[in-house]
């Protein structure tokens, strides 16, 4: 190989780089704590990761609205009070 061809060379690698990470953009490197809670996260959503009910509770415009979410359908649900989950559990499993 000629002096020409290794410059060359160097040329294509060093223009390919920068395309690179003109359509690449570069990742900030994760803090420790964010980089733990990204693996819990994963960790949790391997173990957990089933076909059961998930439920949870979350604060909108300053009521407390319940979320059921179904793996089964993809389908999440809303509901005003806990007693209307519940009441919704019951009638799900005599549908």
């Amino acid at each position: 190989m000629n002096t020409t061809t290794r410059n060359s060379n160097s040329e294509l690698n060093r223009q390919r780089q920068r395309l690179e990470t003109l359509v690449q953009p570069a990742q900030r490197p994760l803090g420790m704590g964010q980089a733990l809670s990204a693996l819990g996260d994963r960790l949790l959503s391997f173990f957990t990761d089933t076909q059961e009910l998930r439920i949870w509770q979350s604060t909108r415009n300053g009521h407390q609205v319940w979320f059921a979410h179904d793996p089964v359908t993809n389908r999440t649900r809303s509901f005003h009070s806990e007693q209307d989950v519940r009441r919704w559990l019951d009638n799900r499993y005599y549908e």
